[in-house]
């Protein structure tokens, strides 16, 4: 592990060192639009970070910039076996934090020669993972729009941005988050009948977990620019999932009084709503009760923490295998998960990380939509 010392030279440090180096680091140098989650989330970053240097499946190092031995510099740099760009693996880089040109240039120049040593030419970011309080990009619009976990945050003054372009970073990827609007989509309340929609409790979630990796990978119709999914990312929304404590989610008025479709008052009536994960909304193959598709949505953990009500989602995810793309299922689970989310007293849902060069994405949701922030990801080929 190695800390940068500004006009002293490169120390080698143990694990222990380089953690409290770089708690205090985030302490001084990391900005949370809501102080009050600063604590939690600094926690989380580490706390990843030490399963992570513990496991010899993933590479990673922090770099700290030291001058007159205080932290000015910050950024952790990895390769996550699970993240892939345009289909190819990848170095990134996370929580980059500098004030000036010279400090983010020396830490950039680590992470340039870290993807060397891997033998991996593309170094992109910002990836901050974990994206439980991390997310994609630097955000250059949408600093009014409520925190949402999962949804990357930066000083509305950052020049991040601009020293990494004036290193030869290339604004590459540009992602757009939107606010749901209340209206519903209108051909989404007519259901094939090759289909069957429900919900699954958490353990049945878990149970299907091959399953539901099997879709993702014959999902997406362009190769991604940014894919950080895989295993590890399904294990973090389980256990995001089940951070919300029993009792808690509970439904607020019936959801069958909100709706008129015969398919959807079918899926309520087919549960217990207060004991499957109604975050998830899934359409089945009736012949086979394969997983067709399903859009997973998740709560704004931030406002738990806070020891707040409950009222904002974040609709992170949306599968739909190939085979049944356009056939409106998209648009019925969407309609079907809109009075579940209401009933739990939900009113404010954001769609995140759509990517702008998406077509089919884009043109599936905005209209449907408002745009609330947009983040850019930069990449470099490292010589």
């Amino acid at each position: 592990m190695i800390i940068l010392a500004q006009n002293i030279g490169v120390l080698e440090i143990n694990t222990f060192q380089l953690f409290s180096l770089a708690h205090q680091a985030l302490e001084l140098l990391l900005y949370v639009p809501d102080e009050r989650l600063k604590p939690r989330i600094i926690q989380e970053i580490l706390d990843y970070y030490e399963e992570k240097f513990d496991s010899p499946e993933n590479s990673a190092s922090m770099f700290i910039v030291l001058k007159e031995h205080i932290p000015t510099g910050f950024v952790i740099c990895q390769i996550d076996p699970d993240y892939r760009s345009y289909s190819r693996k990848a170095t990134t880089f996370g929580w980059l934090l500098a004030d000036d040109l010279e400090t983010c240039a020396v830490l950039m120049e680590q992470c340039e020669m870290f993807a060397k040593e891997h033998k991996l030419r593309r170094l992109r970011g910002p990836i901050n993972y974990p994206k439980l309080v991390g997310g994609i990009g630097i955000q250059t619009e949408g600093f009014d729009a409520p925190m949402l976990n999962g949804v990357n945050f930066n000083h509305p003054e950052s020049r991040i941005l601009e020293f990494l372009n004036e290193l030869g970073y290339e604004s590459e990827s540009k992602y757009s988050c939107v606010h749901v609007i209340d209206k519903p989509w209108e051909k989404g309340d007519i259901v094939g009948p090759e289909y069957r929609l429900g919900y699954l409790m958490l353990e049945e979630l878990i149970s299907r977990k091959e399953e539901i990796l099997d879709l993702a990978a014959n999902s997406f119709y362009s190769i991604l620019a940014d894919a950080p999914g895989g295993s590890s990312r399904f294990d973090e929304m389980m256990y995001h999932y089940a951070q919300i404590p029993p009792g808690y989610y509970e439904l607020l008025i019936d959801p069958r009084n909100i709706t008129h479709v015969p398919e959807f008052l079918e899926a309520y009536n087919s549960c217990d709503l207060e004991k499957v994960v109604t975050w998830v909304h899934v359409a089945f193959e009736k012949e086979t009760d394969k997983i067709a598709g399903l859009i997973m949505t998740l709560p704004n953990l931030y406002q738990l923490w806070l020891g707040e009500t409950l009222t904002h989602c974040n609709v992170d995810t949306v599968m739909i295998a190939k085979q049944h793309a356009g056939k409106g299922m998209f648009s019925s689970i969407h309609n079907m998960g809109k009075p579940i989310v209401v009933a739990a007293g939900i009113s404010f849902i954001e769609g995140t990380t759509i990517w702008a060069n998406n077509e089919q994405a884009v043109q599936t949701i905005f209209p449907h939509a408002k745009p609330l922030r947009e983040h850019v990801v930069v990449q470099k080929r490292v010589k």
